[in-house]
C-alpha cells in the first residue's frame, strides 16, 4: 500500500505529500538539508565556531529567546582588521538563506555582526520567515566608544604611571580617534573610596594634547575614566552634571562674567585592558587649571609674590580625603580641611599658598562676624551668591550625602569673589548611601544638615551658615523656581537617553560586574533590576524636588 500511495502521488503531481514524516530530519552539519517543495522555512540553530573564526578562543553559541531573537554575548578582545565580520554555522529548513537580500553560505560566507540584523530563510515556493539575530560583543557593537588600553604591566598604583598602548574609536564620530602608532599613553590609578573597589576608575595622560572622541570642548593630555562602581545606574554624575548645564550656562548671561561656567563632559566607553573587557566607563574631563576646564589665571612659582599677580588664579578644594602639607592647609577660623590644586606643588611659590590660606580665613572671619548678612559688607563680599546658590540647588536636588565634604572653589585675578564648582563626584547622589549623618529622615531634610558636612565634619560649617541667612534663602528659592522645570527636564531627558544610548554594554557590564552587589561599605543596594533602579532615580528626583519646593521656601 505504501509504493501505491507513493506513485499515485507522483502521478497526480502532489509532491507536498512528502510532508507526512517521510522526509529526512535536519542534518546535524551547517549545511541545507533537501529543500521541501512547499512554503517551510525553519532555522534550527546559529554558532560561531572558533574553527571558522580565528581570534575568538571558544564557540559562539547563540539561544533563541521568548521575543524570537537569537542573542548571544561575547566579551573578549578580537584582533583583526574586521572584528565584526564572522563566519556563522547555521542549520535551517529551506531552500535559501538570506541576509539583507543576498544569498549566504553557512560556514563559508562573512557577515557583520555589528549591528542587529536578521536572517531570512527562503521556502522553495518562494515565501520567506525572518529570524532576528542579535550578539553583545562590546569591541564592534555600534552602541559605545571603544577604549582599549594595553599597559606594559597591571596598574597597582594611584601615583605611579604605567606605558601603554591605546586605541580609542567611536562609531558616531570620526573625530578624536587615537591609534597605538599615535604615540603611548600612560596610564595610573585615581580616587578615594573608589579605588578600593574592584571595578577601578583611571586617569589617562596623552602624549599630546588631544580632544578624544569628538569632545571638542578642550584639547588636554590628562583625561580621566570613572568606573561608578558604586553607582549601580552608572549615570549619577552624568545627571548632576546635565544639571549643571542648566545652571552654568554662559548663554543666559546671569553669573558674574569672570565666573567659570564649566561642567565636565560624558562620554560613555566601553574599556578593554589588553584582551579584557572591563565594563562601562565614563570619559570625562581631568579638573585642573586648563583651557575649556577651571581656566583660572596662570599663577607660577616664578611669578612669586608680585602684588600684581598673587590675588589669582587660585583652585581650592575642600576634601575629606586630600593630601598632606603643603598641599593640605586649614581654614583659620573653622579649620576646614582644604587642599591646594592650583598652583599645584610642582610649580608653585609659598607665599601664594599663604596669600590663598590667609584670604580664606579673612573671608571666614566676615562670614562668622555679627553683621555677616549685610549686602555690602557681609558674606557677599567675599563669596559669590550666585555660583554658590547654583551649587547648593544641584547638590540638594540629587540628594546628595557628600556634596559638602567635596566642594571646590576658586578665587580669579580682578575679583575679590571666592567662586562655587565645577560640580563633581555626585555617585552617592538619589538615595545611594546607607550612612545616615545622624539625621533620621535625610529624605525629607536638606543635605546642609543630613549630609556630611565640610571636612572634618564642621559643626556650623560655612553651607550651614549661609543658610541661616534669610535674604539668601528666598535668593536660592528663587533661583530654584525659576529653573525647576528645566532642571527636572534635564534629569527625565538624561533617564531616557543614556540607558536607550547602551543597552549592550549595561548587559555587558553586569556580566562582568555583579549588579545586586555593593563592595563598597557606603553605597546602598540598588532595585532589583537595572530598569527599576532607573526608575527609583526618576522618582526620588520628583520627591526631593517636592521636598525642595517645601524646604527653599522655610
Amino acid at each position: 500500500m505504501r509504493r501505491l500511495l507513493l506513485l499515485l502521488c507522483a502521478l497526480l503531481g502532489l509532491w507536498a505529500c512528502r510532508n507526512d514524516g517521510l522526509e529526512p530530519a535536519p542534518g546535524s552539519s551547517s549545511a541545507n538539508v533537501e529543500p521541501p517543495k512547499d512554503g517551510t522555512h525553519e532555522l534550527y540553530s546559529i554558532r560561531i565556531e572558533a574553527a571558522l573564526n580565528p581570534g575568538i578562543g571558544d564557540d559562539i553559541v547563540f539561544q533563541e529567546g521568548g521575543d524570537g531573537v537569537w542573542r548571544a554575548m561575547h566579551l573578549p578582545w578580537r584582533d583583526g582588521s574586521s572584528p565584526e565580520m564572522f563566519i556563522p554555522t547555521v542549520q535551517f529548513r529551506g531552500k535559501r538563506l538570506l541576509v539583507a537580500g543576498e544569498a549566504v553560505s553557512p560556514g563559508q560566507t562573512p557577515v557583520s555582526f555589528a549591528s542587529a540584523f536578521s536572517f531570512v530563510v527562503e521556502a522553495e515556493d518562494g515565501s520567506t520567515a525572518s529570524f532576528p539575530v542579535d550578539l553583545n560583543f562590546p569591541q564592534i557593537n555600534t552602541e559605545l566608544a571603544v577604549l582599549r588600553v594595553s599597559p606594559d604591566r597591571e596598574i597597582t598604583s594611584k601615583n605611579t604611571y604605567v606605558q601603554a598602548d591605546a586605541s580609542l574609536t567611536s562609531p558616531r564620530t570620526t573625530a578624536g580617534w587615537w591609534t597605538p602608532s599615535k604615540g603611548r599613553i600612560e596610564i595610573r590609578g585615581r580616587g578615594n573610596s573608589t579605588w578600593l573597589l574592584p571595578k577601578k576608575p583611571y586617569r589617562i595622560r596623552f602624549p599630546e594634547k588631544f580632544s578624544p572622541i569628538g569632545l571638542r570642548h578642550t584639547q588636554a593630555r590628562s583625561w580621566v575614566i570613572l568606573g561608578q562602581d558604586m553607582d549601580k545606574s552608572l549615570i549619577r554624575n552624568a545627571l548632576a552634571w546635565d544639571m549643571s548645564r542648566v545652571l552654568f550656562n554662559p548663554a543666559d548671561g546671569y553669573h558674574d562674567p569672570l565666573a567659570i561656567l564649566f561642567t565636565p563632559c560624558c562620554e560613555f566607553v566601553n574599556l578593554y585592558m589588553g584582551n579584557e573587557y572591563r565594563g562601562v566607563y565614563q570619559f570625562t574631563d581631568q579638573l585642573q587649571r586648563h583651557e575649556g576646564r577651571i581656566f583660572v589665571d596662570k599663577l607660577t612659582q616664578a611669578d612669586g609674590s608680585a602684588s600684581s599677580l598673587i590675588e589669582g588664579g587660585y583652585i581650592v578644594e575642600a576634601n575629606i580625603h586630600g593630601e598632606s602639607a603643603p598641599v593640605r592647609f586649614y581654614s583659620p577660623q573653622k579649620n576646614i580641611q582644604l587642599d591646594h590644586k592650583y598652583p599645584d606643588e610642582e610649580d608653585y611659590d609659598a607665599s601664594q599658598y599663604e596669600w590663598i590660606k590667609n584670604y580664606i580665613g579673612q573671608a571666614e572671619k566676615v562670614l562668622y562676624g555679627s553683621s555677616y548678612k549685610d549686602p555690602s559688607s557681609g558674606w557677599r563680599a567675599w563669596f559669590d551668591e550666585k555660583t554658590l546658590a547654583d551649587y547648593i540647588i544641584i547638590k540638594e536636588l540629587a540628594g546628595d550625602m557628600d556634596g559638602y565634604t567635596s566642594t571646590w572653589m576658586y578665587k580669579r585675578r580682578g575679583s575679590p569673589k571666592i567662586f562655587f564648582g565645577p560640580i563633581w563626584d555626585v555617585d552617592k547622589g538619589w538615595d545611594n548611601e546607607i550612612r545616615t549623618a545622624g539625621v533620621s529622615d535625610k529624605a525629607n531634610s536638606l543635605m546642609i544638615y543630613a549630609g556630611f558636612k565640610m571636612p572634618n565634619f564642621v559643626s556650623d560649617d560655612w553651607f550651614q551658615r549661609f543658610w541661616a541667612d534669610e535674604t539668601f534663602r528666598a535668593f536660592v528659592n528663587a533661583r530654584w523656581i525659576s529653573r525647576r522645570d528645566a532642571l527636572i527636564s534635564a534629569i527625565e531627558r538624561g533617564l531616557d537617553l543614556y540607558p536607550a544610548l547602551m543597552p549592550k554594554a549595561v548587559e555587558a557590564n553586569y556580566t562582568v560586574w555583579p549588579f545586586y552587589y555593593q563592595a563598597s561599605t557606603e553605597a546602598k543596594m540598588p532595585a532589583a533590576t537595572y530598569p527599576e533602579e532607573i526608575q527609583r532615580i526618576r522618582r526620588i528626583t520628583h520627591q526631593r524636588a517636592a521636598v525642595l519646593d517645601r524646604l527653599f521656601a522655610q
